[in-house]
């Protein structure tokens, strides 16, 4: 599975539709899904959206139809909450798809997809590391970049995120901070039932808005952190890095480390946001290490096992 490509796909048709290019959309998405099985209803979405924009209601429809004849979904929110897709909220056609679509989606909300691994040895006490996923809920895919962590004596959590935008591999997604801050503590709470987890010593990882995500709650101390490891960071608060400033502020005082890596190819976030946020933690008594890894894009580095050896075997140290 090449999420690079796929992404840079994505990219692709995202500067296409806010051109205003919603022909260009249409007949480039045609036949992508083919090459990208997994990302069938996130391609048919934008192909919806632009049909829509160029008021071709029935053939909104009929790419909403071709979705759930097989299977898929959307989510309540993407139906009726997408901007491009009010025109179509009155027709009657998509009032009885949307009814179909939605409960399809709450069925699979409430099935649980999270990833948790437990050490083989006989610890009575195990330290957590919480990796968090991009928003696009390919957790499988970012379990084979965090797994050897197990090997470290560390419980391995991957929770995936209850917000859904559609069927698919590609659509869990992270809501606001303190709205995925309450999925996450009651994902930590579940697993630390029998008390069996040190959670003095967590670390919390994650990629792109899982990384965003990862930063904030470390900083935020709204589940204990010690360490936080992340990958290419993005997310509205990369943007708006004057509501970091507050939450380091509250922090510095306390024992938190970090490390930032950034692909130098990476075009999915804002690099110079990046250096920014780096800098501002460190001069606010928050070491934050910061690798800038040539030739990589918006994924983890090919050695990121032996990165994250070296950073817990400097955790264990400090």
């Amino acid at each position: 599975m090449n999420l690079e490509k796929y992404w840079e796909l994505l990219r692709k048709v995202d500067k296409l539709y806010q051109a205003g290019k919603y022909k260009e959309v249409i007949d480039f998405l045609e036949d992508k899904h083919i090459k990208y099985p997994f990302g069938k209803a996130a391609l048919a979405y934008s192909r919806i959206c632009a049909a829509t924009k160029l008021e071709q209601y029935d053939l909104s429809i009929k790419l909403i139809q071709d979705i759930l004849d097989e299977g898929g979904w959307y989510s309540e929110i993407v139906l009726t909450q997408s901007p491009s897709l009010q025109p179509l909220q009155d027709i009657p056609e998509f009032k009885k798809l949307l009814n179909i679509s939605v409960e399809r989606s709450k069925q699979v909300s409430e099935e649980e997809h999270d990833i948790t691994v437990i050490p083989a040895n006989t610890s009575l006490s195990y330290p957590l590391m919480l990796a968090l996923h991009a928003g696009s809920g390919f957790v499988e895919e970012e379990f084979e970049s965090w797994k050897t962590i197990v090997d470290q004596g560390y419980v391995l959590g991957m929770p995936r995120s209850t917000n859904i935008f559609w069927s698919g591999q590609d659509s869990a997604y992270w809501p606001d901070h303190e709205s995925a801050a309450t999925q996450i503590k009651a994902y930590v709470n579940k697993l630390n039932l029998d008390n069996s987890l040190d959670l003095e010593r967590t670390i919390v990882g994650g990629l792109s808005s899982g990384a965003e995500l990862s930063i904030w709650l470390a900083l935020s101390g709204v589940i204990p952190v010690r360490r936080f490891i992340v990958v290419a960071p993005g997310g509205q608060w990369m943007n708006e890095l004057d509501k970091w400033q507050p939450l380091i502020e509250d922090t510095k005082n306390r024992d938190l480390r970090g490390m930032i890596i950034l692909g130098e190819d990476d075009e999915a976030v804002p690099h110079e946001s990046i250096q920014k946020l780096v800098k501002m933690l460190n001069d606010g008594g928050i070491p934050c290490q910061f690798i800038q890894y040539p030739g990589l894009g918006h994924w983890y580095p090919p050695d990121f096992a032996d990165i994250l050896s070296s950073f817990i075997k400097d955790r264990n140290r400090t």
